[in-house]
């Protein structure tokens, strides 16, 4: 027993393309919805994780680099950007304070707080939002961009093969 599939004309084809394109430009709008507090606060503090691992990751490999007597000047650079010495210790040290910023019910509730209040400032005006608030907003906008497109592409694409499809059957009866 085969199982038939119906064909896609490619006037069908481009009419779901067409439609899906103009239901995703009207996803994009979704660029503009409002952004809530804890989604922002959330973000926000997944970006300093996400610094803070990144330069736990460079300081062991400068670590290991020192140890080999490898160092190089990039290496040299980031210790100088970091305010750590070129020894291991002082990279250690340093490492203990970045996992205890992420690990430290203390800290953590402080910074997250501190990412509140950067909120209220930036509901006055985004002018006052400091460099990882506005990385953070940036993120939420361009994540609601892309899903409100992807979204809105989707559903005028069903739209439209139903709508086709519902014209076939009526044509057929």
């Amino acid at each position: 027993m085969a199982i038939s599939t119906p064909s896609i004309t490619p006037r069908e084809k481009a009419h779901a393309i067409g439609a899906g394109a103009v239901f995703g430009l009207a996803g994009m709008t979704a660029y503009y919805l409002p952004i809530t507090r804890d989604r922002f606060v959330r973000n926000s503090y997944d970006i300093v994780r996400s610094k803070s691992k990144s330069d736990i990751e460079k300081l062991d490999e400068v670590a290991l680099a020192i140890t080999n007597k490898k160092l190089k000047a990039e290496h040299k650079l980031f210790l100088a950007q970091m305010g750590v010495e070129e020894n291991v210790d002082s990279i250690n040290s340093k490492i203990g304070e970045l996992k205890k910023s992420l690990t430290d019910p203390d800290i953590v509730k402080n910074l997250k707080e501190k990412f509140l209040e950067n909120f209220k400032n930036f509901k006055k005006s985004e002018a006052l939002a400091d460099p990882i608030s506005t990385k953070a907003l940036q993120k939420i906008r361009w994540t609601n961009f892309t899903w409100g497109a992807a979204i809105g592409f989707i559903i005028g694409s069903v739209i439209s093969m139903r709508a086709d499809d519902s014209k076939n059957y009526h044509q057929q009866v």
